[in-house]
């Protein structure tokens, strides 16, 4: 983009932050998978449990992909 920054700049503009949204992610991974104890697959919140579990999935490797990517980006400049 000229004359701005493009979108990837303002992402890896918070790559310090990433580990702590990583972190999160973990952390809300941990309480999924004590959940998954105490629901079986008839229950009516396994669909909703399902789902969490998909979206923690996408959600870090996004944080991961990008920590990675940002991370070789800085090291290339």
């Amino acid at each position: 983009m000229p004359g701005g920054t493009s979108a990837v700049d303002l992402v890896c503009a918070q790559r310090d932050n990433i580990p702590i949204a990583l972190a999160v992610m973990m952390s809300m991974g941990a309480l999924l998978v004590f959940s998954f104890v105490f629901v079986s697959p008839g229950d009516e919140a396994f669909v909703i449990l399902v789902i969490d579990a998909v979206l923690i999935g996408v959600s870090t490797a996004f944080f991961i992909g990008t920590y990675y990517y940002c991370t070789k980006r800085a090291m290339d400049d």
